[in-house]
């Protein structure tokens, strides 16, 4: 079964599980949900995280616990629809989210105490239950807004200075000439290590992008939650919002709804068209 008819299964659970959601009477497997775009131009986003949440379900051992994949639908209605069917389905305990459309405002509200982690910098700010796992100072340095179309700034000619939204390896046939791109993030490229037990965790797993480590540890932190609250929402977003977690990107915990004292990586695109550090940090 490939990937595509593996996230439509997970999404017609989810549909089925709402239907007898009423009737049920025996407690059922907890889910964590994974809301990402899995078609379009940031599909390849969406699969990095599904790999690297899958792989974080394999290392945890968990059988209580599963993933629940969802496509986002590419546009901020359909994701909004999305929320409201997962936040509807009592199973679910916590949402991750990456990609433009997810991390909308009203997508976020539509969740209400769904907790939620939004993996990377996508223009989005937390709630109450909303946690983001990302550098608040990115945004104000970027010349490139977080929802603006792939296709649309690949069309600009002057220095750019662009979030997650552009780590990605369709970017530079999009854009052949970017040395002159700057990607500013707070995930770590995936390590030698990692990238090699991502790419041998599943035959159709794509080589790691950026966020594929940082989506690895936002499925650790949601796991531990979900496993301290006993899967109850209220307290997964209490667990959350004071848990300290030391990951593969270093240590994150949360202050007003931020990753406290986040790394803020800059990358640039090599002549290669691959993405590696540039070699000084910004501050």
């Amino acid at each position: 079964m490939d990937v595509e008819r593996v996230v439509w299964h997970a999404w017609l659970r989810l549909a089925c599980g709402l239907l007898v959601a009423g009737c049920a009477s025996i407690p059922s497997t907890t889910r964590i949900a994974l809301l990402a775009p899995f078609e379009g131009r940031y599909r390849e986003a969406g699969y990095n995280a599904l790999y690297a949440a899958r792989l974080a379900f394999q290392d945890a051992g968990l059988t209580s616990v599963e993933l629940l994949p969802a496509d986002d639908g590419g546009s901020v209605s359909s994701a909004a629809d999305r929320a409201q069917a997962l936040r509807l389905d009592p199973q679910v305990a916590a949402v991750l989210i990456l990609g433009t459309a997810s991390a909308d405002v009203h997508v976020l509200h539509t969740f209400e105490e769904l907790p939620v982690i939004v993996i990377g910098d996508w223009g989005a700010q937390p709630t109450d239950s909303a946690f983001i796992l990302s550098n608040p100072e990115i945004d104000d340095r970027l010349t490139v807004p977080p929802q603006e179309r792939v296709t649309q700034t690949a069309k600009r000619e002057e220095s750019l200075i662009a979030g997650d939204s552009l780590a990605l390896a369709q970017w530079t046939r999009l854009r052949p000439a970017s040395k002159d791109v700057t990607i500013l993030s707070s995930a770590a490229l995936p390590n030698p290590s990692f990238a090699a037990r991502y790419r041998g965790s599943d035959l159709f797993a794509p080589e790691p992008g950026l966020l594929a480590s940082l989506a690895y540890d936002a499925t650790h932190m949601a796991l531990q939650a979900v496993q301290i609250a006993h899967s109850e929402r209220s307290a997964v977003a209490e667990t959350l919002a004071t848990m300290t977690y030391a990951g593969m990107n270093g240590t994150i915990h949360f202050e007003d709804g931020y990753w406290a004292d986040a790394p803020l990586h800059t990358y640039r695109y090599d002549a290669e068209g691959v993405l590696r550090a540039a070699e000084d940090i910004v501050k």
